[in-house]
């Protein structure tokens, strides 16, 4: 009878969002193993759609459908967007400018600034994969609001902002498998962390506190896979790894 209750209250919310694109676009579909997650995934994907359209810099994928029966969701396609997992890995960054970069990445920042403090919720799961940009729009999407395997409530997504800030620092710098660790010691890097950073706290960078992004690092590390990574490991044992000229305004 709850399972029922449960399903019916989602149906409700279906009938509220779910249409045709405008353009009648592609789109692509998400299918979920548990029940709790697509529930999670989708009002995740609402509340963040919501934001964004209260955004500057931020957009996300639009809900087209989404079924409870068979647990799916489908959004809208955002055709040409890069997702930043290519463009951090590329040797060259895809030929992108240095300038260009720096505003990507600043943009970055501000756009999970303004999901954080529009919806009151983390993304908890904010990898370079689940990052799309695309230079020409002067915004990025984020997508996947699936609570993430590590996490280990399921309102995981209402903690330490700083936890989504220390994922993309960690996953910027050190998510590269072992034979390509070289990746993550390129110096223009740090200058893109940073932008990220001064993207964030663009309307008061004395608000950036040191101590809780350290401890966020910390969890981490501890908590996901990049700390049994070898790229994890080797932070741990090292200072390539360093928040010291983080900074905003430095």
């Amino acid at each position: 009878m709850r399972a029922l209750r449960l399903s019916k209250r989602v149906t409700a919310v279906d009938a509220r969002v779910a249409s045709p694109s405008a353009d009648g676009g592609a789109r692509f579909s998400k299918r979920l193993t548990e029940e709790w997650l697509f529930r999670a995934t989708l009002y995740n994907s609402l509340r963040a759609w919501v934001a964004a359209r209260r955004s500057l810099w931020l957009r996300v994928p639009r809900v087209l459908e989404a079924d409870p029966r068979e647990l799916r969701i489908d959004y809208e396609r955002l055709d040409g967007w890069t997702p930043l997992r290519n463009v951090i890995r590329d040797r060259a960054f895809e030929r992108h400018s240095t300038d260009a970069l720096r505003r990507t990445f600043w943009t970055i920042g501000a756009a999970l600034e303004e999901l954080h403090r529009h919806t009151r919720r983390i993304h908890g799961d904010f990898d370079f994969d689940n990052i799309l940009v695309k230079p020409s729009e002067g915004k990025v999407a984020f997508i996947d609001f699936t609570p993430p395997v590590y996490a280990r409530f399921r309102d995981y997504n209402r903690a330490d902002p700083y936890l989504d800030i220390a994922t993309f620092i960690l996953v910027v710098r050190a998510k590269y498998p072992p034979h390509r660790l070289y990746l993550a010691l390129r110096s223009r890097l740090r200058a893109f962390a940073l932008a990220f950073m001064e993207g964030y706290f663009r309307a008061d960078p004395a608000k950036y506190d040191a101590s809780a992004l350290e401890r966020a690092l910390g969890e981490v590390l501890e908590r996901t896979y990049l700390g049994e990574s070898f790229a994890g490991r080797y932070l741990r044992r090292t200072r390539l790894f360093r928040i010291d000229d983080l900074m905003p305004g430095t």
